[in-house]
């Protein structure tokens, strides 16, 4: 009786009303102002006023629409087509299979949830008894050497494929849905963990690793788990990011998002993931991720390639560079239309681009390297004991 007698008195009816109202809100026990970028400052940021106009002024002229550029935590550069701007979501493409699919995977690593090397079949059902996916690991489905045939047809247009093909794009109900074609219709065309070849089923079966790994967790889809673990922590509104083309996906019992594409980021949302990225998950003191989960994941992967777990990374494993003009310890996330989020440590850079594709005669890393990153880098100061973007 006296437990339940102390919560008759005034002061403990208030602020148990406080507390509730407070959780309604959505507000943090105490109730903390949302962290934001410094001032705009090229100057303090290190960069050429001139040259960066000029980058602008070539990048508008491909069909770029967003161009934001972060140093030392100031927004240093940033220009917007109209209708567009730093609080506008726009389609991410493959950029979601870092930021949707890796740091999912980032973060189930850290509790212990997943091991990169695990068999993939200890988390999906019959591939234990398929001989030809027996050997796959999560590592390999994270870094494109898993094997998997990619739901692509020589250039056709993803509408226009036919077959299993098609519908992994067309995002049909079960049993015709990505998730269930990835798992038991696409081909194993290369031995597993032996060559990186670009999957999108394979990163599709990365996200139902993912969800059989969380199962019984607080958070036992992807969607909640990054919103209550990195955005909402980071203070991105709800608005201003989306994934998994708004579905979710029920597949054995588990709730599938997908990691392939289908993200909707605002340049600020996407720049706050890269701070944490480059902070190696520490967000304002507080250790978001852990960085042992974060530094695998921006390992390159054994094989030939510059792939880590659901991340490029620029510093491949035979030592070759993705992107010439940028230091080894660069990384980030891609898709089509040339949207880039790069992330580059030792100049304490963040750059995210939105648009269309930049260059369609070049291959797509390198126009990415000679109209954006090599431009863009290309005006800033390197802090002392670093070398210049680009060099040898």
């Amino acid at each position: 009786m006296k437990r339940l007698d102390r919560w008759r008195s005034p002061v403990a009816i208030a602020c148990a009303w406080a507390a509730l109202s407070a959780f309604a809100r959505g507000d943090e026990p105490a109730r903390r102002k949302a962290w934001e970028w410094g001032p705009p400052s090229m100057d303090d940021a290190g960069i050429d006023r001139s040259a960066m106009e000029k980058v602008w002024t070539s990048l508008e002229g491909r069909r770029t629409t967003a161009l934001l550029v972060i140093r030392h935590d100031r927004v240093a550069y940033e220009r917007y087509a109209g209708g567009h701007g730093r609080h506008r979501p726009h389609y991410t493409a493959s950029m979601a299979k870092a930021i949707v699919g890796g740091l999912g995977l980032i973060l189930a690593m850290g509790d212990g949830l997943i091991r990169p090397d695990d068999p993939a079949a200890r988390y999906v059902p019959g591939w234990g008894r398929d001989a030809s996916r027996r050997a796959i690991t999560v590592r390999q489905l994270a870094t494109h050497t898993s094997g998997i045939e990619d739901a692509e047809g020589g250039g056709v247009p993803h509408e226009w494929l036919r077959g299993w093909k098609g519908d992994f794009w067309r995002y049909l109900p079960p049993p015709r849905d990505p998730f269930t074609l990835a798992r038991d219709e696409a081909s194993i065309i290369d031995v597993p963990g032996t060559r990186a070849r670009y999957s999108n089923p394979g990163v599709a079966m990365l996200a139902y690793c993912l969800a059989a790994s969380l199962r019984g967790a607080p958070d036992p889809d992807l969607r909640n788990l990054l919103k209550h673990r990195v955005m909402e922590p980071l203070g991105v509104p709800y608005d201003e990011w989306s994934i998994g083309y708004g579905k979710t996906t029920q597949v054995d019992g588990l709730p599938l998002v997908a990691t392939w594409g289908g993200g909707s980021y605002s340049p600020d949302a996407v720049a706050r993931v890269g701070r944490l990225m480059l902070r190696r998950g520490v967000w304002e003191g507080h250790q978001r991720l852990r960085p042992e989960a974060v530094a695998r994941a921006l390992e390159p992967g054994c094989v030939p390639g510059h792939s880590g777990l659901g991340w490029w990374v620029n510093q491949g494993a035979d030592g070759t560079r993705l992107w010439r003009s940028a230091p080894d310890d660069a990384f980030g996330g891609a898709g089509a239309g040339h949207q880039l989020l790069l992330v580059v440590p030792s100049l304490d850079v963040i750059v995210v681009r939105n648009g269309e594709p930049l260059d369609p005669a070049l291959d797509f890393d390198e126009a990415l390297d000679r109209h954006l990153i090599g431009p863009v880098l290309g005006t800033l100061a390197a802090p002392v004991g670093t070398a210049r973007p680009g060099a040898r």
